[in-house]
């Protein structure tokens, strides 16, 4: 069945092959494709349901550059921006990887956000209300205690995620940078986790 699977389904195959400990060389398969990151169309970057990569140092990079490109130059969050939660709160329905889109962010002159929220999936769905520190948008919300932390709820930019981060979701169309080098001992299953986000179409950027 698995195998029949794989014939009709190239990512399925793709996964297969990298579970069985093989490489995939750059080419097509369908609609999905391995390029090099010399031959990558920024705009195929662009148009994905969703970028991954492995590092975290990779995705801050890279989300900055995103938002560079769609010419947003404020540091912190927009109306329509893409924001991935990184920590749950039940009472709110805010759960640890889950994507929103901005829909409006309050002025303030303080360090707190108070932005409105709406799923990304469902643009026009509950609207959700949430008070973030700055901090979460700049990388260093690690350094700072856990106390000050706690009250507030804890977004980053989400047009780029960790496969990590990514576990339990699957889009249609994903890019995939391949950052398995970063984890050694299980590169095969971090390949796999992520190859197997994408339902439809996926690039690998090797």
């Amino acid at each position: 069945e698995v195998h029949r699977q794989a014939q009709d389904d190239p990512i399925v195959r793709m996964s297969m092959d990298v579970r069985e400990g093989r490489e995939l060389d750059i080419g097509r398969y369908g609609e999905s494709q391995v390029v090099s990151r010399d031959e990558l169309d920024p705009q195929r970057v662009m148009q994905a349901d969703q970028v991954l990569v492995g590092r975290n140092a990779t995705r801050r990079a890279y989300n900055m550059r995103f938002r560079h490109r769609l010419d947003i130059d404020d540091p912190l969050p927009v109306a329509g921006d893409k924001l991935v939660c990184l920590r749950n709160n039940r009472k709110k329905a805010l759960f640890n990887g889950g994507l929103w889109r901005v829909k409006a962010r309050a002025a303030s002159k303080s360090k707190i956000i108070t932005m409105r929220l709406a799923p990304d999936e469902d643009f026009g769905g509950k609207v959700t209300k949430v008070s973030v520190r700055g901090d979460c948008f700049g990388g260093a919300i690690e350094e700072i205690p856990w106390e000050q932390r706690k009250p507030y709820d804890e977004f980053d930019y989400g047009y780029v995620l960790t496969v990590h981060k990514s576990q339990g979701s699957q889009w249609d169309d994903v890019v995939l940078f391949d950052e398995s080098f970063a984890f050694q001992e299980s590169r095969a299953r971090w390949l796999y986790t992520g190859i197997t986000r994408a339902a439809k179409r996926l690039s690998i950027v090797v």
